[in-house]
């Protein structure tokens, strides 16, 4: 295990692109020199690395470090960001893994042991970054991050090592809060199965509390101590999240708001670029192979 200091960090960000796969694309068994980040959009991709086998479905991604053998592959047409990374790095200017990613065989891949990173955080102590997870709220990052990469303006590397610093501390705050003992899910379950019912209904506050058992008011302080959000926050999540796939399938935007129960088309084109820094269009368009 290799452990860190927040305050030392230097990240580096040697690559990063955002792609859509095709059906049944499979990298191969490969062993990268530096980390490498996978976020899926939509879609879902695999991995197997350290002896075990890891599904990324919509909104979810993984992490490794470098020499582990790995293999990595899309059973469905996928649209995900990567993004290659090191900890720390004089150097702030990218300098692409390609040359040095080496083929694994099977002997190496089915003997592999798996490396973690943790990361020490005064004065919360040392967190472990998880080979799979789920953090909601680091798509717009990564954006900003291909953005930046693509564009070589000036000061792009340093650009970069600022961007990749704003998401490793976003996904270790939300690792934290996963750390906090889950007293409360079991309260607002029913409102959370609800909501994922039906996303497109305009619930009301009064009634996902009912559901619960609740007054409206504990309800939105219990709902927010769980999950971090407001009942309408985490709708809309969920909204998005639906509205990412059925826009890389070819639904109209129009159609899309009116059935996901956005008020208005304007209302959704907001909501969906708050959330993925994006609009509809640029990433429908941005999301075909």
């Amino acid at each position: 295990m290799t452990t860190s200091s927040l305050d030392d960090l230097m990240p580096t960000v040697n690559f990063a692109n955002r792609a859509t796969t095709q059906t049944d694309t499979d990298w191969g068994a490969r062993i990268i020199p530096d980390c490498q980040l996978v976020y899926v959009v939509s879609g879902q991709a695999e991995l197997f690395i350290g002896g075990k086998s890891y599904t990324i479905r919509t909104g979810e991604c993984v992490y490794y470090g470098p020499e582990c053998p790995h293999a990595l592959s899309a059973p469905i047409g996928t649209d995900y960001y990567s993004v290659h990374f090191e900890w720390r790095k004089e150097t702030a200017i990218p300098v692409h893994p390609g040359h040095h990613i080496l083929y694994a065989d099977d002997a190496e891949l089915s003997s592999a042991t798996l490396s973690q990173t943790s990361i020490v955080i005064v004065p919360y102590g040392e967190v472990t970054f998880p080979t799979h997870m789920t953090v909601s709220g680091l798509e717009p990052i990564l954006a900003k991050i291909v953005k930046e990469y693509e564009f070589e303006r000036p000061g792009y590397g340093l650009a970069l090592r600022g961007l990749m610093m704003q998401a490793i501390v976003h996904i270790l705050r939300q690792l934290l809060d996963i750390g906090k003992p889950p007293v409360t899910r079991g309260r607002i379950e029913p409102a959370i199965v609800a909501m994922h019912d039906e996303p497109g209904r305009n619930w009301a506050v009064s009634e996902l509390a009912a559901l619960c058992g609740y007054h409206p008011i504990h309800f939105a302080k219990l709902f927010k101590e769980e999950l971090g959000l407001l009942p309408k926050h985490y709708i809309i999540g969920e909204r998005i999240k639906l509205a990412k796939r059925a826009l890389l399938n070819g639904e109209k935007i129009e159609a899309l708001s009116e059935r996901l129960g956005f008020t208005s088309l304007h209302y959704f084109s907001h909501q969906f670029k708050r959330v993925t820094g994006l609009t509809p269009s640029e990433f429908r368009m941005l999301g075909r192979p």
